[in-house]
């Protein structure tokens, strides 16, 4: 059964119908982060164990590539050996999920991306404006992940309380938004290439005016979030690159690598040219479709169905 493409009011909306706009961001932000950890948390395992596997007694190493890898594992272990850990970033990927989605809700309003075939690029800036807030967010969070996973064995942080602990009180709330310049630089056009690509590719299958039935807003979820994942990491990874050489710096400002973002791509360049920005971009890639894709299906359809049933 086909049935118009659920649309947010154009006339100032009444405080009821702001609020169940604002409502329906956060439940399908957090459904996205749900689908996101079924979606990807498999790859990530079997990342971790190629990166981490040693030989054995007889030399050979126990896996030899991702195939291998998780069919060893499943068969070893089945399907709950793909998704051991996944507790913790499951609660991340929610919250975080359910963050970015409200942010970009309240954002559209701003750019006027709400109308029915509203021009596109409204799509990317209002990607950009939530970026901002995001970044706030995210650059504690990351900074923590990448300290954490650049230590090899026994480092100085147990984990992610402890190393906030650390950095929190040696170095202050500064310490914890070291490379802050760094992400916002990457993640203000990549959030607006993120949102236009994840409009554009819904409208390949949903043109605007259309009438849309489940089965076609769950094809416009999977090929706009495909488009959403190969825009954000496909376009401007030397950003990521940058970004993350600067998070992983040392904590402590004199004993830096880098001065700054600039420094930072200049010594980048010097180790190798322009390939020393494109390192771990296949994998990042390779994970960023399918995941985003199954991030935008949820999110989507938990939209579409709660705007009929509401």
């Amino acid at each position: 059964h086909h049935r118009r493409r659920p649309q947010q009011r154009s006339s100032a909306p009444s405080a009821m119908g702001s609020s169940k706009h604002t409502f329906i961001d956060i439940a399908s932000g957090t459904a996205g982060g749900i689908a996101q950890v079924m979606a990807g948390h498999p790859l990530d395992t079997i990342k971790v164990r190629l990166q981490t596997q040693i030989p054995g007694p007889d030399g050979k190493l126990p896996f030899n590539g991702m195939v291998d890898c998780a069919k060893k594992t499943f068969a070893k272990e089945g399907a709950s050996g793909l998704y051991k850990g996944a507790a913790s970033p499951l609660f991340g990927a929610m919250a975080h999920n359910a963050g970015v989605f409200f942010s970009y809700g309240q954002a559209k309003k701003f750019t006027g991306a709400t109308e029915p075939g509203s021009e596109l690029y409204r799509f990317f800036l209002a990607g950009s404006l939530a970026a901002i807030p995001i970044t706030f967010v995210e650059t504690p969070v990351d900074l923590l992940k990448i300290k954490l996973q650049s230590q090899v064995g026994e480092g100085e942080y147990k984990g992610v309380f402890d190393a906030a602990g650390k950095i929190y009180r040696g170095h202050g709330f500064g310490g914890l938004y070291q490379g802050l310049g760094a992400c916002m630089l990457r993640n203000v056009p990549c959030f607006g290439l993120y949102f236009l690509g994840s409009e554009l590719g819904f409208r390949l299958v949903n043109p605007p005016g259309e009438p849309t039935s489940p089965k076609s807003v769950f094809f416009g979820g999977l090929v706009g979030g495909g488009c959403a994942g190969g825009l954000f990491w496909g376009t401007l990874y030397p950003l990521e690159t940058i970004k993350t050489r600067m998070q992983s710096d040392h904590i402590v400002k004199e004993k830096r690598l880098y001065s700054g973002v600039i420094d930072c791509a200049k010594k980048t360049y010097a180790e190798g040219g322009v390939k020393s920005f494109f390192k771990g971009y296949v994998p990042s890639l390779t994970r960023a479709v399918p995941v985003n894709a199954a991030i935008f299906c949820a999110v989507f359809n938990v939209k579409d169905a709660m705007h009929h049933n509401f």
